[in-house]
């Protein structure tokens, strides 16, 4: 076992991802690490094809759009029990929104959005728990992802550009 020391202010000039790092890792040996919600129903993990669905369903709704791409950031969440954890108040801030509740209304778009594209009134697309972590299926994140991965091979960014996200 190897022991480290970093001061307040190494931590602070740590990147986000990094500072992540350290409070998941802090709050796992204290035995605080985010929980898995109790969701009514369990979050429906969506596939690629689900994905841009979702995404065309979205398209016009640049904060939405926004707050989908966030999804995909593997450096900004955090795996739990086959989901993937998320700041809101991290996606609040990357996708400049001026109130922590807008990041909840995009995410209620986004389920009214996978509702539609399921055939399902159930689906549940995320949870938060009550440390303020916006909590996704695993296969959503790595959809999203794939999507974008897919766009920007593509050379679609005109697309993504329309709706404010580059």
């Amino acid at each position: 076992m190897a022991g480290i020391t970093l001061s307040a202010d190494e931590i602070k000039a740590a990147p986000p991802e990094v500072r992540r790092w350290l409070e998941h890792e802090v709050l796992r040996a204290l035995g605080l690490a985010p929980a898995a919600p109790a969701a009514p129903h369990p979050l429906v993990g969506c596939n690629p094809e689900e994905a841009r669905d979702l995404l065309a369903l979205i398209q016009r709704m640049p904060p939405v759009v926004r707050v989908f791409w966030e999804l995909a950031r593997e450096g900004a969440s955090v795996a739990v029990h086959g989901m993937r954890a998320f700041r809101t108040a991290d996606i609040q801030r990357h996708v400049a929104l001026p109130e922590p509740g807008q990041v909840i209304e995009c995410l209620d778009v986004l389920t009214s959005a996978l509702r539609r594209v399921r055939g399902d009134l159930e689906a549940a697309f995320y949870a938060v728990d009550d440390q303020g972590h916006c909590l996704v299926a695993e296969a959503t994140m790595h959809s999203i992802m794939r999507l974008w991965q897919e766009i920007m091979a593509h050379g679609e960014i005109r697309q993504a550009d329309d709706v404010g996200v580059a």
